[in-house]
């Protein structure tokens, strides 16, 4: 195992910036996700995919990751306002539990579960044309591949999604860095998984060959679980991820609330072998929902998959298991 130098010019078209909150998933994770999809698309949703995309595919970088290089820029500001706080939603982690708690989309409507909603049913209504309708694509492929990274979904004592919890290394099996390893930006917890989780998870492989691994995993019953547009309840999902795994160690341990560098030592029995089977049925989700938002939008025959059966079925291979 060799320490990882990520690469300056990266950073260049990622735009040299700390950015509110980091790009989550990386590149990789979100091409893993559009590959994913794409195994669950009608015929009819994969021929309009197809069309609006071009000479793309949906799981290049100038897609599904393209929501990230216009932060910041000012000709897409102008275009769409705040898009940079499409990104995420702030649910607080560091709540405690009373009569009040209660998760929900704030009143302005730039958050994550919002944009989704928004960009599927502008691509379901055909309201757009041309360069817009790509860009409407762009952002639903984006944000639903965002929504399932916890800590997009989550904050402590204002850490902006753990962007404040610094990190000193990062000990796996696949990837790992140090304190002299030359970085692009500060490690954090956000950055952890954004990318260096979903790094561990590659292995040094294609992105194809992930994908295709975790497509086996999936069951029928899965498929039928998770496709449904209640996004809303991914987010709330991701929220108790973050809450109950992100920010604890693995023996159970809440993660400091240290925001001074040098931070934590990450290593495969503290942190990472725990996280790595999270990250990969994140994004199997993700690819299964992304999928699902797609048939909703581009196939009109198409119909959601009925949930109970599949949620009976889990109940009760969960009886014979206790």
């Amino acid at each position: 195992m060799k320490p990882i130098r990520k690469s300056i010019l990266f950073a260049a078209v990622l735009g040299l910036a700390v950015l509110p909150r980091a790009q989550a998933w990386g590149p990789e994770g979100h091409e893993i996700v559009a590959e994913i999809a794409l195994r669950y698309l009608t015929p009819a949703a994969r021929a309009a995919v197809d069309d609006v995309l071009g000479t793309y595919k949906l799981g290049d970088y100038d897609v599904a990751s393209w929501p990230d290089t216009i932060r910041g820029d000012k000709e897409y500001a102008a275009l769409y306002p705040r898009n940079g706080r499409w990104h995420y939603i702030d649910f607080d982690a560091g709540r405690w539990y009373d009569d009040d708690f209660k998760l929900e989309t704030p009143k302005d409507g730039d958050d994550i579960v919002t944009q989704i909603l928004r960009w599927r049913d502008n691509l379901k209504g055909g309201k757009l044309e041309g360069e817009r309708r790509l860009d409407a694509l762009r952002f639903l492929v984006h944000f639903v591949a965002d929504v399932h990274q916890p800590m997009h979904c989550a904050f402590r004592y204002g850490d902006q999604g753990g962007n404040m919890l610094p990190v000193h290394s990062f000990t796996g099996k696949n990837y790992s860095f140090g304190p002299e390893t030359e970085m692009d930006y500060p490690p954090s917890l956000h950055s952890t998984w954004d990318e260096y989780l979903v790094q561990e998870l590659v292995a040094g492989r294609k992105t194809k060959e992930v994908s295709r691994a975790l497509h086996k995993d999936i069951t029928s019953d899965q498929v039928r679980l998770w496709m449904h547009d209640d996004v809303m309840n991914w987010a709330v999902d991701s929220y108790w991820i973050a809450r109950k795994k992100a920010y604890r160690l693995t023996n159970g341990e809440k993660f400091p609330y240290k925001w001074a560098r040098p931070g934590m030592d990450l290593t495969r029995e503290n942190y990472i072998d725990a996280q790595v089977p999270i990250v990969a049925e994140q994004l199997r989700k993700a690819g299964v929902r992304l999928a699902g938002m797609l048939n909703s939008a581009f196939d009109p025959d198409w119909k959601e998959p009925q949930r109970e059966s599949a949620k009976a079925a889990q109940e009760a291979d969960a009886q014979k298991t206790k």
